[in-house]
């Protein structure tokens, strides 16, 4: 089965294309991304898509080779007439203002411009050109930082209006697919770059595996789409099970219907109440759970409580935490408790962009331009109050902790200017900063996470 056959097959089961479907293609000008594109443009004259549109993104890592793919892609897309969306950012540049990694910026930016250009349509799906060999590096990937079988599915399908026709196809599938339609493609050089470790995998590792096997995709695409249906079974299994436990008119849930639950079931279901917990927390809950007491208390500070009837989520109280204070200075690390925080100042341009991707994190944003004076953070006292942004109400924060039953409250950063509370990490800027469509400058609080290399390129 070709290539063709194949992502039509997925097209079909995973029912990608509905009725008067536009489609955005996410194009590199690599082999996966131009097989992808010609898959798409015979789609589009069978009158399968209603409309077609590419957008490549120049990330200006590679000097004169991210020139030449992006002129490469704009002169196939002139070729096969087809409307092309091109933006060329410094990754680099600005990954090291963000303080993040260059792959998770690259990754922001590509799928914001994804989800802008398809907002352009009434009905649209994204493609992008991932394949089978993309699907079973992952998978590596996932099983190494110990993963279980919710990561064992690796990249799906499809995921929200994001399509992957090509998932099922191996590499050898879709170069043998260029060279018979004698289609061109460009090679990334950074793909050799062994300082990454997904290609660490993919020339070290997975050469030594079709050593032992030479269907080694093959065989892990498999166990992938039966991992996939598995755990999709157990969330729906799961997801039943904790509306049957759960407690009426109490923020808890029934030890007894949680232990009546067979273990992987059990297992996810403690997984999507507890939903930071690592599989070693999860392995502490459970055994709670069968003592019928206990108390495990997670790295954010979150405890979660077991008595002979109940399951429930019990902030600690708060620790004798030192006191702070110290002026906002934009691009400066804090660190308070276990957590580090960075302020960047985003246009209003950047602002839309990163919203796209991370709509949780402007719950920690405000209009720097509307601000009173120095900006400075502290510690929560006695007596705060602030009109949390569209509640239309002020609030003292000992209710809104009370509320959210909040823990380690000492190490809650609040912003404040010279009028009073701006910010409260977490909750939300006050009325009066709030971020409108006459925002030109805001200001962005970020608590700093541990990020891991992309899952997917």
């Amino acid at each position: 089965m070709g290539v063709k056959e194949k992502a039509l097959q997925v097209i079909r089961r995973e029912q990608m294309l509905p009725p008067d479907c536009a489609v955005v293609a996410g194009v590199s000008g690599g082999a996966d991304s131009v097989a992808l594109l010609h898959l798409l443009v015979y789609l589009r004259s069978e009158g399968r898509i209603s409309d077609l549109t590419v957008v490549h993104i120049n990330h200006s890592l590679r000097g004169e080779e991210s020139l030449r793919d992006q002129s490469f892609v704009e002169e196939l897309c002139r070729e096969w007439n087809v409307p092309i969306t091109v933006e060329k950012h410094d990754v680099a540049e600005v990954a090291a203002r963000q303080g993040k990694g260059v792959e998770e910026i690259g990754r922001e930016l590509r799928y914001s411009a994804f989800q802008n250009a398809a907002r352009g349509y009434p009905y649209c799906r994204i493609a992008t050109a991932h394949t089978a060999d993309d699907n079973a590096e992952t998978l590596l990937l996932h099983l190494c930082r110990g993963s279980g079988l919710h990561g064992a599915a690796s990249i799906p399908p499809v995921r929200g209006n994001i399509i992957r026709p090509l998932i099922t196809c191996t590499r050898e599938d879709i170069e043998a697919y260029c060279a018979e339609h004698h289609l061109p493609y460009v090679t990334d050089s950074s793909n050799a770059d062994t300082a990454y470790a997904r290609n660490r995998i993919r020339h070290a590792v997975m050469p030594q595996l079709r050593a032992i096997n030479p269907q080694t995709t093959t065989a892990i695409t498999r166990f992938i789409e039966q991992a996939r249906q598995v755990d999709d079974f157990i969330e729906k299994l799961a997801e039943k099970a904790l509306v049957e436990a759960k407690a009426h008119d109490f923020d808890a849930y029934s030890r007894d219907v949680l232990l009546s639950l067979e273990e992987p079931i059990r297992s996810c279901a403690l997984c999507r109440i507890v939903k930071t917990a690592e599989e070693r927390h999860i392995a502490l809950l459970l055994s709670a759970l069968e003592a019928g007491s206990g108390a495990v208390v997670l790295p954010s500070g979150a405890r979660f409580c077991v008595t002979d009837t109940l399951f429930f989520e019990q902030p600690p109280a708060d620790e004798d935490y030192p006191s702070f204070s110290f002026p906002v200075i934009v691009g400066t690390r804090y660190t308070v408790g276990d957590n580090t925080y960075c302020f960047s100042l985003l246009s209003r341009a950047e602002y839309e962009q990163k919203l796209n991707i991370f709509p949780h994190l402007f719950q920690n944003a405000f209009d720097y331009d509307r601000i009173n004076g120095d900006l400075f953070v502290r510690q929560r006292q006695d007596g705060d109050r602030f009109r949390p942004a569209g509640r239309n109400c002020g609030k003292s924060l000992k209710k809104l902790f009370n509320e959210q039953k909040t823990a380690l409250r000492d190490q809650i950063p609040i912003v404040c200017d010279a009028q009073g509370i701006v910010l409260v990490c977490g909750f939300g800027c006050d009325e009066r900063v709030s971020v409108t469509a006459d925002t030109q400058t805001i200001l962005l609080l970020e608590k700093e996470e541990d990020v891991y290399e992309s899952d997917a390129p």
